[in-house]
């Protein structure tokens, strides 16, 4: 929040939540046509930061569907990745296209992985293949964090 000195990477669709394309998302609906409160205006998020007096240059948006932003988003690297995409698709895209850039020690937050079963298999898929061994730990009812190994 004090900080200065750091981007603010915020990826989002501002459409909403994408149709279900996979099997993995089938019972899933949560698209603009299924729950339209789910889309935000842009406006909106850039208001909550200025209430805040986060500067505006500090925020870079990316704006769009997370498969087609995240793999080439101009990110080196993050200390916080948090992870807030209901679907399995949304989650695994974030986390194949960001997770490598998470700095060692760095923390991710993955806000539906208690509240949507499609979330927690993606998360489970992507550490069982990549290897992931830190601890899953409770944050609430819903969500969850662990911290990057050094």
């Amino acid at each position: 929040y004090e900080s200065r000195d750091r981007i603010v990477w915020l990826a989002d669709s501002f459409d909403g939540v994408p149709k279900p394309t996979l099997e993995q998302d089938r019972y899933s609906d949560l698209s603009k046509r299924a729950i339209p409160g789910l889309a935000i205006q842009k406006s909106d998020v850039i208001a909550n930061f200025q209430k805040y007096d986060v500067p505006s240059n500090s925020v870079q948006f990316l704006e769009g569907w997370f498969k087609d932003t995240l793999t080439h988003a101009p990110i080196e690297k993050l200390s916080l990745l948090r992870l807030d995409g209901d679907l399995y698709e949304s989650t695994i895209d974030a986390l194949e296209s960001l997770y490598h850039k998470l700095s060692p020690g760095g923390f991710i937050i993955i806000d539906d992985y208690k509240a949507l079963p499609q979330c927690e298999v993606a998360v489970h898929e992507f550490r069982s293949k990549n290897s992931i061994s830190e601890p899953i730990q409770k944050i609430d009812t819903m969500a969850v964090f662990w911290r990057k190994g050094f």
